[in-house]
């Protein structure tokens, strides 16, 4: 048989009871465990998000992100699925509860409150403060945390209905619509009030949860930077201290504007020093050349006494001038007073020249020759000279003075650049630290405000008070019950059908056992009245004649009675029954048989057509060689008078067979049962008969097989079907345009 949907409808129709009663038992179980099923209240809140479409400071940023907003969604929804969110709601629920006087309908029903009175220990109760739901809940905070013995710790981290974390959890559903910036939390309860009150906790707790989460993320982040600039502020404000300590230490005001002042002076004075320098040396020229030019007794007196005393009073004078001038006082006051004394100096200077011009003339007056007057031309000349040089002498020294105090200035100012670049290097990286941490200080803050937008949750529809308790699903648990039931059985039976190890059908016999079927017969049922079990008996038994049949024609001798032998390898498989129908029709069709059998059993067959020969079972069955040794009466003369010899042996694994004359056998045939397993004693049975007997291989007659089986040989079953039947039949099998008839 094919397995198709035919065949498995047919199984199934085999085990109707069964495929109805499991349905109606577990449906029948399920009503009766949901008779008492407590009403579920449903309530929603909408709250919007902003995430994805929010308010934004970042104005530059104004791109969505589209993989942060989703992980934003995720981290929302996962924090009002959070173990501590569920906690904190049970135990706020719990504490608005405990604080009640009496059961109210808008807090809690008052079966439900009766119950929690009486739950509720003694201990619990005398942490209620009455009227103070926060008071309240901080003492039962601290009655948690104290042991995990307590009975909140137990109640919240248990299974209580209304408070446990796991029970809460279990109930909250949350949904973003669409692609939107809202979010849905649905709650249900067996109280409605319970119902909508849990939900105004959970979005009262959570939105408080997600802003703390946010804002303290970013108070960290700026108070991080807030203390580093402070830092920094202090290491800035140290590094000008001591560049103003070390400016005030030195006198310094602008130091690179000192040192090109300094230059700027530097440079002029030995301009100038050059200038003195050169009228010195040329005055002390031209004086060596006109006093060559004088007499000797001219150059004794213009070196008198006199005359040197006052060019050193000259020469002093000229000194004290030439400090007084070039000193770099910048007093007003003091510039005044050096005014004053440069013009009494100059006086003296005036004073003294002329004592020495009058000094010169004296001596020329009592010389007078012709050389008079070139002689008083010279010493007026040297005169003038001598003033020259004596003035620049003294300018000379204090020049060399003032070049040594530009020396010191130079040896003072050379390491206090250095020191004062590393003293500006240090503040310019102390300025930027600042200024860094300082715009970074200024991007917290912004970002600060941004998250404190974005995390600004609203609840736009708040948690509605359920009047109508949710659709029962007991008529859909009752449905799924049957159906689960109905399927469990119909699977069962398709899979116990599969793994059969039973032979059943023909292609499994022949598949097991390694042999042909030859025939086929059908297990007999007298309570099925539709089937024409006489019908298929008469098939069944004219398939099995008409092959014995034709093997008369294959036979080479003729007038020879054609031998065929049925044996088994197991006892009770139906032989002598294949043998009763098989030789009345043969005898109805007038051939002779002869039957030559170890059962006792009449088979009531009467007429000259057939003869019947019994023997024992025993061990003489293996020294049998010819037919005609079963004949121990010698009641037959002749035996080619039969057309036929049924020959049925008992069963070979259990007794003695003939191994000699089943050599000369024309025809064997295994009959065995179809209901049955081909096991390993019935394979090695089977294997010694084939080793002992030299004749033809075996054909099987399967008998017992099951009715449908026989639609192999008889095509439809002879049964009466309704006209839907016929169709239904014609569906399974997609025989749409089939026709009883060529018309």
């Amino acid at each position: 048989m094919k397995f198709n949907l035919l065949f498995f409808i047919r199984l199934l129709l085999r085990h109707i009871g069964l495929l109805i009663a499991m349905p109606i038992i577990l449906a029948s179980l399920v009503f009766y465990f949901t008779l008492d099923e407590p009403k579920a209240y449903n309530s929603k809140a909408r709250v919007y998000t902003g995430i994805a479409t929010g308010s934004n400071i970042e104005l530059e940023n104004t791109k969505i992100d589209f993989r942060a907003t989703n992980t934003a969604y995720d981290n929302l929804l996962n924090l009002i699925k959070a173990r501590t969110t569920m906690e904190i709601v049970g135990l706020k629920l719990f504490a608005q509860h405990m604080v009640l006087e009496n059961a109210n309908v808008k807090v809690i029903s008052s079966e439900k409150y009766q119950k929690l009175m009486q739950a509720v220990p003694n201990e619990v109760k005398q942490l209620v403060v009455k009227g103070d739901v926060k008071k309240t809940y901080e003492n039962f905070i601290k009655l948690k945390e104290s042991n995990h013995t307590n009975f909140i710790y137990q109640l919240i981290n248990l299974d209580h209905p209304d408070y446990s974390i796991e029970k809460i959890s279990s109930k909250v559903g949350i949904r973003r619509i669409s692609n939107s910036d809202f979010v849905d939390i649905e709650f249900e309860s067996e109280d409605p009030a319970i119902c909508q009150n849990t939900l105004l906790i959970l979005c009262e707790v959570f939105v408080q949860l997600n802003a703390d989460i946010k804002v303290n993320q970013s108070d960290a982040v700026v108070k991080y930077f807030q203390g580093q600039l402070g830092k920094s502020t202090i290491s800035l404000r140290d590094a000008e201290d001591e560049l103003l300590q070390f400016n005030q230490a030195n006198n310094i005001i602008n130091y690179y504007e000192q040192t090109k002042h300094i230059a700027a002076e530097k440079e002029e004075f030995e301009i100038k020093y050059l200038e003195v320098f050169r009228e010195n040396s040329a005055a002390k020229a031209v004086m060596g050349i006109l006093e060559s030019k004088l007499e000797v007794h001219q150059l004794k007196r213009v070196s008198s006494e006199r005359i040197m005393r006052l060019r050193k009073q000259l020469s002093a004078l000229s000194f004290d001038v030439s400090m007084l001038t070039l000193g770099m006082e910048t007093d007003s006051v003091n510039q005044d007073k050096k005014a004053r004394e440069v013009a009494d100096k100059m006086e003296k200077i005036a004073a003294v020249e002329e004592q020495l011009a009058q000094n010169i003339d004296t001596i020329y007056e009592t010389e007078y020759d012709h050389k008079s007057l070139a002689s008083t031309s010279v010493l007026s000349d040297w005169l003038q000279k001598t003033i020259e040089f004596e003035g620049t002498k003294a300018q000379l020294k204090v020049m060399d003075e003032k070049r040594k105090e530009f020396q010191k200035l130079y040896q003072k100012f050379s390491p206090l650049g250095a020191t004062m670049k590393r003293l500006e290097r240090k503040i310019d990286i102390a300025e930027r630290e600042y200024l860094s941490l300082l715009h970074s200080l200024g991007l917290a803050k912004l970002r600060q405000q941004n998250v404190e937008l974005k995390s600004n949750i609203k609840l736009t529809e708040a948690p509605f008070f359920p009047i109508n308790p949710k659709p029962s699903k007991r008529a859909l648990l009752i449905i799924v019950a049957a159906m689960v039931g109905f399927i469990l059985v119909a699977a069962t039976i398709l899979l116990l059908e599969l793994l059969d190890g039973n032979l059943n059908t023909a292609k499994r016999a022949e598949d097991k056992i390694e042999l042909k079927v030859s025939s086929i017969f059908p297990v007999i049922s007298a309570k099925n009245k539709k089937i024409d079990y006489t019908y298929l008996g008469n098939k069944a038994v004219n398939a099995i004649s008409r092959n014995i049949i034709l093997n008369q024609f294959k036979k080479e001798k003729e007038n020879v009675p054609v031998i065929n032998m049925l044996f088994s390898t197991q006892e009770n498989e139906g032989k002598t029954f294949i043998c009763k129908h098989l030789i009345a029709k043969l005898c109805e069709l007038e051939y002779k048989i002869l039957h030559i059998t170890y059962d006792e059993e009449n088979l009531g067959l009467v007429g000259e057509n057939y003869h019947r020969i019994s023997y024992e079972i025993s061990d003489k069955l293996y020294k049998i060689s010819n037919v005609q040794e079963f004949d121990t009466e010698n009641s037959i003369t002749d035996f080619n008078t039969f057309d036929f010899v049924i020959l049925e042996i008992p069963s070979i694994i259990k007794n003695p067979f003939p191994v000699k004359l089943a050599a000369t056998m024309d025809y064997t045939f295994l009959v065995t049962r179809a209901n049955r397993a081909w096991g390993e004693a019935d394979k090695n049975a089977l294997d010694l008969f084939n080793e002992a007997t030299t004749g033809p291989e075996p054909s099987i007659i399967l008998n017992g097989v099951k009715v449908l089986e026989m639609e192999t040989v008889v095509g439809d079953l002879p049964k009466k079907r309704s006209l839907i039947r016929s169709w239904v039949k014609k569906i399974v099998q997609f025989r749409f345009f089939t026709k009883e008839s060529v018309a």
